[in-house]
């Protein structure tokens, strides 16, 4: 980017300072003697010594401004302003069409020849575009600051001192001393950021050049071009905002993507080595399972067989048992003996079961040699102590 250049103009000399295209911070001061009636040679001398810029302010000096301390009815500065311009023949003594700015929250009001003026942004706008034309103690009271309060020497035309007034950073009084009258008064401008008295103005200027069209000594037209200037830019910049979010937000959508797919890709291949682990977990698992299972199904099975056990042993040698039915500690035994009625009694003598009775009356049948009853007996299991 281009820098930019700011341009104090005096009777004699062009002021300028240098500032890159995109931090306020100042550059290259130069010093190239012109003419106001013959602007177009010192410019193309300035243009020679500092190049291509990407847009000039300037502030018209003290010594080529009417100055003049206004009396105006309240209101907003630029309805004041308004009003300056006009009328402005009551409070400027020249014949000649003039350009006006009232100094912001003052009563100073500066006013050059319209004619001079154009010609001279003419003359810079064939090198870069002109963002800014103001006076050069409004520029100075920009650069001291909203609390800078003090008077000062300013640089007027030739056989004149010039006074500068700045109260909390306002304009309060600006003057075009002969020398004949009075000594200049005031004290020096001190140096800002890094810059020269000399140069202040301009350095002023520049610092203000985004700012509005109120206080600049600019016509009406000028006006309105500065405003859709800045309108241009505040354009620009929204599209290009937009712009960026736009393609930072593509970017973020394809990092995701890549970055999804680097986590699936490393899912999948982890997922790979992991499976015969897996594999492991799942058959311990299965065995975790069987092994509880065969735990909760192991005091039934032992209180079935340890039962049943008992029953026999209590059962004289020739009782045999066909069926057994079992719901949880009642049990019906069904089989054949000897003498089916001694079964009852021997079954209840015995302290493992209680509430020993038959189910059913016996009958009697021949195996081979032998008689041989049936019974059918039901008996509770007590529990183990």
């Amino acid at each position: 980017m281009s820098p930019r250049l700011a341009v104090t103009l005096t009777p004699t000399h062009l002021r300028a300072i240098l500032a890159s295209g995109w931090r306020d911070v100042p550059g290259r001061t130069l010093d190239v003697a012109w003419s106001p009636e013959d602007p177009d040679s010192g410019i193309t001398a300035l243009r020679e010594q500092v190049g291509g810029v990407d847009s000039i302010a300037v502030a018209v000096g003290l010594g080529l401004l009417h100055v003049k301390r206004v009396e105006l009815p309240p209101a907003p500065d630029d309805a004041r302003e308004r009003m300056l311009a006009l009328e402005s023949e009551r409070f400027f003594a020249t014949p000649d069409p003039v350009v006006v700015a009232l100094a912001p929250a003052g009563a100073v009001a500066f006013a050059v020849g319209a004619a001079a003026l154009e010609s001279w942004c003419a003359a810079f706008e064939r090198w870069a575009p002109v963002v800014r034309v103001e006076a050069a103690p409004i520029a100075i009271a920009r650069v001291m600051g909203p609390s800078a309060s003090g008077d000062f020497q300013l640089e007027a035309a030739e056989g004149e001192h010039g006074f500068l007034s700045i109260r909390s950073g306002v304009v309060a009084a600006a003057r075009r001393i002969p020398q004949a009258v009075e000594a200049s008064p005031g004290a020096a401008l001190p140096t800002r950021d890094g810059v020269a008295p000399s140069h202040l103005a301009a350095w002023g200027a520049l610092l203000g050049a985004e700012g509005d069209e109120r206080a600049t000594l600019a016509s009406p037209a000028r006006r309105r071009a500065g405003a859709a200037r800045r309108r241009r830019r505040l354009a620009v910049a929204c599209v290009a905002a937009a712009a960026g979010l736009t393609l930072a937000a593509v970017s973020a959508d394809r990092w995701r993507g890549r970055t999804l797919e680097a986590l699936q890709g490393e899912v999948a291949s982890r997922r790979e080595a992991a499976a015969p682990g897996e594999a492991a977990l799942a058959a311990r698992a299965r065995l975790d399972a069987e092994v509880a299972l065969v735990a909760r199904q192991a005091p039934a099975r032992n209180t079935v067989l340890g039962a049943l056990a008992a029953i026999s042993s209590a059962l004289p040698n020739d009782a045999v048992i066909l069926s057994v039915h079992a719901v949880g500690r009642d049990w019906q035994v069904d089989g054949t003996a000897a003498s089916a009625a001694a079964l009852v009694p021997v079954l209840d003598r015995d302290g493992r079961f209680e509430n020993v009775r038959a189910l059913s009356a016996s009958s009697r049948f021949r195996d081979g040699p032998r008689t041989r009853e049936t019974f059918s007996i039901a008996l509770r299991v007590r529990p183990r102590s």
